[in-house]
């Protein structure tokens, strides 16, 4: 699951590097001249008009370094000084890159530069007092946040509970294994549910999407950014077996505007690659977005999802 970084920003160093490299993102071109083929493509793909950029030191015994491999894509950076934590961004991609910390920040005072590189989305202005971030993670009151820290899954949790800090776009990848396990556990009622229901997204999002930001809807085909767009399973989850809850084949993205609620109710069917419409009797409201989808074809109807699509149309049509 996603976990909560800390990243205390009142020194002169973290103060000047949050004003040059997220409050003004370092646009691609500067990226270019210092990252490979393959990581600039992906920079392009989620940041076309400049990346939220970070990095931190080795630390003393390379402690930076340990906590900085911890960290993945989902998980939130929260930055803080002064007694309150001002800015929050969601991790979408990290590097070790030295030159590019060296052209972007130079060194510190003991020569060391901030090699280890994340980027970041979604940048957003807080206000919360370290007395409500204590008091949220269970800390004592007087906790002061000092260093660079990612936190364990059990303390950030608390704080995305606290707080509302978690991203719908940029989610964790999530690997199949792990997947398989989130799947089975999400089917029993305890605790833990709204973490598996992110695996699973994550996962799906992964295979999905990989590093894009934004996607079409399958159905009405408007093109949105993924945090509009939900990864639906075509087959109902709940009478797929395990094997058809991880087929990618029986999942499509779906957006929130109205697409997925219809489609999961059953007012909209896909057969032979061509939206159709099963119920009538509605508002003048629904019945209008249900023509304009009605006879579409769907865009990502193919040979793979097409026994998906027919079992959504015969459950429907029963």
């Amino acid at each position: 699951m996603s976990k909560i970084i800390l990243q205390p920003s009142g020194n002169k160093d973290a103060r000047e590097h949050y004003v040059d490299t997220i409050q003004n993102p370092v646009s691609i071109d500067r990226l270019s001249k210092f990252v490979n083929q393959d990581e600039l493509n992906i920079l392009k793909n989620i940041y076309p008009n400049g990346a939220y950029t970070w990095g931190v030191t080795p630390g003393k015994n390379l402690s930076n370094h340990k906590k900085w491999l911890r960290i993945e894509k989902g998980d939130t950076a929260l930055f803080s000084k002064e007694g309150h934590i001002f800015a929050s961004g969601t991790v979408t991609y990290k590097i070790h890159n030295k030159n590019l910390a060296l052209d972007l920040w130079k060194t510190d005072i003991n020569g060391a530069t901030w090699e280890y590189v994340f980027f970041l989305d979604e940048i957003k202005e807080l206000r919360i007092p370290y007395l409500d971030f204590n008091r949220a993670i269970g800390y004592a009151d007087n906790f002061v946040i000092q260093g660079f820290n990612v936190l364990d899954e059990e303390k950030s949790l608390r704080l995305f509970d606290s707080f509302d800090l978690q991203s719908d776009t940029h989610l964790p990848d999530i690997g199949e294994e792990d997947y398989a396990i989130a799947s089975i556990e999400l089917d029993k009622l305890n605790k833990k549910v709204e973490t598996n229901v992110r695996l699973e997204q994550g996962y799906l999002r992964k295979k999905m999407f990989n590093y894009k930001t934004t996607s079409n809807c399958s159905i009405c085909d408007k093109r949105l950014n993924i945090e509009f767009l939900v990864c639906a399973h075509i087959k109902k989850r709940s009478k797929c077996d395990d094997q058809e809850k991880r087929n990618i084949h029986n999942v499509t993205p779906m957006c929130k505007f109205g697409c997925d609620e219809l489609f999961e109710r059953g007012y909209i069917v896909v057969e032979d690659g061509i939206i159709k419409v099963l119920k009538n009797n509605n508002t003048d409201f629904i019945n209008s977005y249900l023509e304009k989808l009605n006879g579409k074809s769907c865009s990502i109807y193919n040979t793979s999802n097409e026994p998906f699509f027919k079992w959504h149309k015969e459950f429907h049509n029963n």
